[in-house]
C-alpha cells in the first residue's frame, strides 16, 4: 500500500475534455516514487475519481524544469495496485483514493478549484 506524506494540487488541466486536477503526491515510505494523480469530478461516492496515475521519478539535477525529457514519468494507472492476501487491486485503489481525498484539506481544495475552473 502507498503511504501519503504530502499531497497538493499542482494545476488544473483537462482529461478527455473534462476539467481535471493534477495532484502531486509525495510518498511516506522510503523507496516509493512521487506520484502525479489526475482527478476528475464524479457525482458518485466521494465526488471525485482518480483517472490517471503517473510515477514521478524526476531528479532535480536533470529535470529541474519538471519535464519528461529523461522519461521520469511512467503511467502506472493500471499497474500501481497489485492487491494482497487481504485486498484486491480494486480495494487498494479505492482505499488510496479515500485516503488521498481525506489528506489535509485536499478535498476542500479540489472543490474550490473545480468550482473556479472555467
Amino acid at each position: 500500500m502507498y503511504y501519503i506524506k504530502d499531497a497538493k494540487i499542482r494545476r488544473m488541466t483537462e482529461y478527455d475534455g473534462a476539467p481535471c486536477a493534477e495532484v502531486g503526491v509525495l510518498p511516506g515510505a522510503v523507496g516509493d516514487s512521487a506520484l502525479l494523480v489526475y482527478i476528475v469530478e464524479d457525482r458518485r461516492e466521494d465526488g471525485f475519481e482518480i483517472v490517471r496515475i503517473l510515477t514521478n521519478d524526476a531528479s532535480l539535477d536533470t529535470d529541474w524544469f519538471d519535464n519528461n525529457l529523461h522519461q521520469a514519468f511512467e503511467d502506472v494507472t493500471f499497474s500501481a495496485f497489485t492487491g494482497s492476501e487481504i485486498m484486491t487491486p480494486e480495494d487498494e485503489r479505492s482505499k488510496f483514493q479515500r485516503e488521498l481525498l481525506m489528506f489535509g484539506n485536499l478535498k476542500k481544495e479540489l472543490e474550490r478549484h473545480f468550482t473556479a475552473y472555467p
